[in-house]
């Protein structure tokens, strides 16, 4: 120090200190605490501003497509290119629809996302509860890349598909439709090296495998056991308008008495199928018994990834006359926009990201799980020129057929029918059953307007 304090100075000044000391000490803790605690919530309060609310929206989608499809990974590429936005993915679980209709009704909706919604099952019933709402604006109003090409682009058979009075609801990630997926080594066997065009081509290939594969007791054909695979689509390969004036399909048409009874030969007068036309045939069909089967396009995809890209192949189905009928059934694997969804601006620019033409990781991806793509840009650019997607050339074909195909009557009655189809079937194909074509067709349609007025009161 420049200047020494004298003795007395220092003890003078230590007598200070020790005095402020020991006030300091004597006053009460809490008073002290109290003032801290005051002062440090002032400051947190003045040097942080509140945070900006995230925009969480969630995706409730059936459990099956989050597994095959790879939502999860486009919601956090998403996530990362759109701050202050976070998409979650969430499956469906059992009373989800309940829930969903209570939480709408109330005005507290927690999901902002909807699939699958396959139109012909539910999107009636889906817009009549309020439980979606048209995507149209959102679409129209969206910066995401590919959304003023989406609609454009998509096929207009599946646009017609995903729509409802005219206002877009249910944007698919692809499209099924009913196909001939049939063993091309077992074909090729007996002659025939092309897939059949014809009932009567079909009847022919059938009665000269049946021949070829008696010891090893290979059935030449089978059908998947549901309304659309089995005499639904054997109806759209026989008549251009398979549905009446109110909805249901024309049961009474002459065409579809011609259907149940070629049904009928196959199976039972012909012997072509397992029992019933339909039972044990996925089994069969891996363990190399079955030589085709009327199914929906995924399952020649199933067949190959079993036995190789050479051995199994997916066709249009057979029909009627060569080149005549609507095509097949077909279905779009559709997600919707909720009613009264928070953020469903956000929600449609993560599909439209995901899900629209200009993803072509993402539709790649579909393509590989034997879904159909539902954009002319997706054949053009990968199906057609990509060479590693040669072996997917078969889906060209379906959009062929999907493009003359008639779109589902927007309706609940498919249950209502499929119920009594296979309610009927069974008796109709047993062995040495007498009952008629036009007998079962009666019957299925009685049943059938009889449970639908039931509904209606």
């Amino acid at each position: 120090m420049s200047e020494k304090l004298s003795r007395r100075k220092f003890l003078r000044v230590a007598a200070v200190g020790a005095g402020a000391l020991l006030a300091a000490s004597c006053q009460p803790k809490v008073v002290e605490v109290e003032k801290i605690v005051k002062e440090t919530v002032i400051v947190e309060k003045e040097a942080e501003p509140a945070a900006p609310e995230e925009k969480i929206v969630r995706m409730l989608q059936s459990s099956w497509a989050v597994g095959e499809i790879p939502f999860d990974a486009a919601a956090r590429e998403f996530n990362d290119l759109h701050p202050g936005v976070k998409v979650v993915v969430q499956t469906t679980s059992e009373g989800w629809d309940t829930k969903l209709v209570a939480q709408i009704a109330s005005d507290s909706v927690a999901w902002s996302i909807v699939g699958i919604l396959t139109p012909f099952l539910v999107m009636d019933q889906w817009v009549r509860a309020a439980m979606i709402q048209p995507m149209d604006d959102y679409i129209a109003a969206s910066q995401e890349p590919g959304a003023t090409e989406l609609l454009d682009d998509m096929i207009p058979a599946i646009r017609e598909d995903g729509s409802y009075e005219g206002k877009f609801y249910s944007l698919p990630y692809s499209f099924e439709n009913i196909t001939f997926n049939w063993r091309v080594d077992y074909f090729n066997a007996v002659g025939a090296m092309e897939a059949p065009e014809t009932w009567d081509d079909w009847l022919r290939i059938c009665l000269d495998l049946k021949k070829w594969g008696a010891d090893e007791q290979i059935f030449p054909t089978a059908f998947a056991g549901a309304l659309w695979t089995d005499i639904g689509a054997l109806f759209c390969s026989a008549v251009d308008s398979p549905y009446t004036a109110d909805g249901m399909i024309d049961w009474e048409a002459p065409e579809m008495t011609e259907c149940l009874a070629f049904y009928k030969r196959l199976i039972v007068e012909e012997e072509l199928t397992p029992p019933h036309g339909t039972d044990g045939w996925l089994d069969s069909f891996y363990g190399g018994k079955v030589a085709s089967v009327q199914a929906q396009s995924s399952r020649g995809v199933w067949g190959q990834m079993a036995f190789g890209t050479d051995k199994v192949a997916t066709s249009p189905i057979p029909t009627r006359v060569k080149g005549g009928g609507a095509g097949s059934v077909y279905w779009g694997n559709g997600t919707a926009v909720i009613n009264k969804a928070p953020y469903p601006q956000e929600a449609t620019d993560y599909l439209i990201y995901t899900m629209g033409p200009q993803n072509l990781g993402f539709q790649k991806a579909v393509i590989k799980t034997g879904k159909t793509p539902i954009y002319y840009s997706a054949y053009e650019k990968i199906i057609e020129t990509d060479p590693q997607f040669r072996t997917y050339q078969w889906m060209i074909g379906m959009l062929e057929d999907v493009e003359r195909s008639v779109v589902t009557p927007r309706n609940q009655y498919y249950l209502i029918e499929h119920t009594y189809w296979n309610k009927h079937r069974v008796p109709f194909t047993e062995p040495g059953s007498t009952m008629t074509p036009e007998e079962c067709a009666q019957l299925i349609l009685k049943d059938s307007e009889e449970e639908i007025a039931k509904q209606k009161l």
